[in-house]
């Protein structure tokens, strides 16, 4: 008997593992279900469900196969589902389990359909509350390592919204199908990004690829976000985290001000740009580095960074430019709207009056030098310019803003706080060796002039949103000087309407008058500039103003009189006046005195004749005036501190 038992077992075995085998192959899958998705469900906090088949392949490399998955999303979305699977296939070696390794070397998912959505409190549905806490709570070690391998997608789309006006809908899929290893990933997107139109393209290198960190994956994107156009080509190493980011980057658009609600950047409006240069992502630092490309006329190069490690990010760039037009750049000063459009000043007004973008001035800090030798700008002879910008918490520093003016040479300072309301502005300026013949040219056109070198200070506190308001509002003072040069004596003849000395002039030619001084003073408060003093002294005449100018209102209103120091036999000699709106000023004789001149003359004409000449003749009793003290007392007022009046606009 014993012999015949042991004889059966093996059968018996046999028969056992056969009943087990059938039982496996003949088990109903499907009632695992229930309990995976059970298990799903308390570890991510979210309801998990299978709905549709569940199925396994027996054999040393079992494939699994479940359809109709789907996760519930995030309690505050107002979509129950945040993502959904047609069908789920993979592989899964059963060696590698036996040293706690899941190696899924083959994944296939089905027409995955994915919500991805953030609200106003900035709370995502991709982050998983549970998840990260129990993450938190297991040490490493108890993870099994999970090893992807082939991964392909067929028909997958990516839904992506947030409360900013960001509603973006991507196909993504793998080309090459079931191939493997040279399967790529494909994106297409459409929507809108931040309320703007949204269109992009981007395919990715061998899906393989993707898990070897250290690996450089291969990445080619380009499309259309509102006016802003892109094209980038390169890699990225270890794109699960966006570790390093290297791409030949290519930009365009119709402002720099447009990518301020894409990338949060306060750049200023511009005319249409294009950028070409090298972007480069480590560490929480974005460089776009060795870029060139033009601003409207201007070319523009050098290295541009942003730093998002700190609580408010950090700008830094170093620019150049061999020609830059003024005008390309006007909107630091408001001259232009946010879509690049130039944006002229309401009305008869000259001085900007477009809004400051405060907002811009709170997102970031910054430290930006730029230097341009030549500029290009319709009023002034201006070139080689130095500027360094510094944003911190708001507060706009140009320190320094140098600038090569007529020959000569500008220094200042400038700072806007954005902090207060209105703006705070202050300005510290000072000018040297100045070429008045360059800065006003019509001067220039004289052989006989010569005008010497120009200086001049200001200091200026100011309060408001725009140029024109901060001007409007000026506190402080300004002062011009010139020593020495030469001016036309025609041109002087003609301020003082010296008939007499300008006829004989007309005959024999014009001849230079030296200049012993220039010296103007003006005293602002509240945007009102008054003449303090103005003389230009030469040795034929004084010439002396008087007046204001209004940058509140804008308007100017002087008055310019000569006084000669020799005798003239026939002059109408009477002040020049200089008024009306900035737009628009007239210059023109004051009528009243030339005018009772002459009525004079023609009265003792009657009486007798030689007593005509009378009412006309000037003997000339102007002095030379103290050039030295008058000079010093103007720099002395251009230095001190301005008095803040600001008194209430109407």
């Amino acid at each position: 008997m014993t012999t015949k038992r042991r004889r059966r077992w093996p059968a018996v075995l046999a028969v056992i593992v056969a009943l087990i085998a059938l039982a496996i192959y003949l088990f109903n899958w499907n009632m695992l279900r229930g309990p995976i998705a059970e298990r799903v469900s308390d570890k991510l906090g979210r309801q998990f469900a299978i709905t549709g088949n569940l199925d396994v392949k027996l054999g040393w490399t079992p494939t699994i196969t479940a359809e109709g998955l789907t996760l519930a999303n995030a309690p505050w979305s107002k979509t129950p589902t945040m993502a959904s699977l047609q069908k789920l296939e993979f592989d899964l070696p059963l060696k590698p389990l036996l040293h706690k390794e899941v190696q899924l070397p083959r994944v296939v998912l089905t027409g995955p359909d994915v919500t991805l959505e953030q609200n106003a409190q900035g709370q995502n549905n991709w982050t998983f509350d549970k998840l990260a806490t129990s993450s938190n709570d297991q040490t490493s070690s108890s993870a099994p390592a999970v090893k992807l391998g082939q991964v392909n997608v067929e028909n997958g789309h990516v839904h992506y919204l947030d409360t900013q006006g960001s509603d973006v809908n991507a196909t993504v899929a793998t080309r090459n199908g079931l191939e493997g290893a040279e399967a790529a990933i494909d994106i297409a997107a459409k929507g809108a990004f931040r309320k703007l139109d949204f269109n992009v393209n981007a395919t990715g290198g061998g899906v393989l690829d993707l898990r070897e960190a250290d690996k450089p994956y291969p990445l080619e994107a380009s499309g259309v976000v509102g006016q802003t156009r892109f094209a980038a080509k390169g890699t990225v190493t270890n794109p699960q985290k966006l570790g390093v980011l290297s791409l030949n980057f290519n930009l365009s658009g119709q402002s720099l001000a447009q990518l301020f609600p894409i990338l949060k950047l306060p750049l200023p409006a511009t005319p249409p740009y294009r950028l070409a240069g090298h972007l480069q992502h480590q560490n929480q630092v974005w460089q776009l580095q060795r870029f060139t490309g033009r601003v409207g006329s201007s070319d523009l190069s050098g290295n541009f960074a942003v730093d998002l490690a700190p609580k408010t990010k950090m700008i830094t760039a170093d620019l150049q430019s061999q020609k830059v037009d003024l005008a390309d750049f006007s909107g630091f000063i408001g001259a232009r709207s946010e879509s690049g459009q130039p944006a002229p000043p309401k009305g008869d007004r000259v001085l900007p009056d477009n809004p400051f973008n405060v907002e811009k001035l709170n997102v970031a800090n910054a430290d930006v030098k730029f230097h341009g030798a030549q500029i290009v700008n319709a009023s002034l002879p201006l070139d080689n310019l130095d500027a360094h910008l510094l944003l911190q918490d708001g507060v706009l520093r140009f320190d320094p803003l140098n600038v090569g003016v007529a020959g000569g040479h500008v220094v200042s300072k400038l700072s806007l706080d954005s902090n207060a309301t209105p703006l705070k502005t202050a300005v510290d300026a000072s000018a040297s060796r100045l070429q008045l013949t360059q800065l006003v040219p019509e001067l220039g056109k004289s052989k006989e002039a010569s005008a010497g070198l120009v200086g001049g200070k200001a200091r200026l506190d100011m309060q408001g949103n725009s140029v024109a308001k901060m001007l409007g509002s000026a506190n402080g003072n300004v002062a011009v000087i010139m020593d020495g040069g030469q001016i036309s004596k025609l041109l002087m003849r003609l301020t003082n309407l010296d008939v007499a000395n300008l006829v004989p002039i007309l005959f024999t030619g014009d001849k230079p008058v030296p200049v012993r001084c220039m010296v103007a003073d003006l005293g602002a408060t509240n945007g009102d500039a008054t003449i303090k003093t103005l003389i230009l002294d030469t040795d034929k005449q004084v010439v002396t103003g008087s007046g204001n100018i209004n940058f509140r209102d804008e308007h100017i209103d002087m008055a310019l009189k000569s006084n000669p120091k020799d005798i003239s036999l026939v002059a109408f000699r009477g002040p020049i006046n200089i008024s009306g709106p900035f737009k628009k000023p007239s210059v023109r004789p004051s009528l009243p005195q030339p005018v009772g001149r002459a009525a004079a003359a023609v009265g003792l004409a009657f009486i007798s004749p030689p007593l005509a000449l009378l009412p006309l003749v000037d003997i000339g009793t102007a002095k030379d005036t103290p050039c030295a003290q008058m000079m010093e007392t103007a720099s002395a007022h251009a230095v001190q501190t301005p008095t803040t009046v600001h008194k209430a606009r109407p």
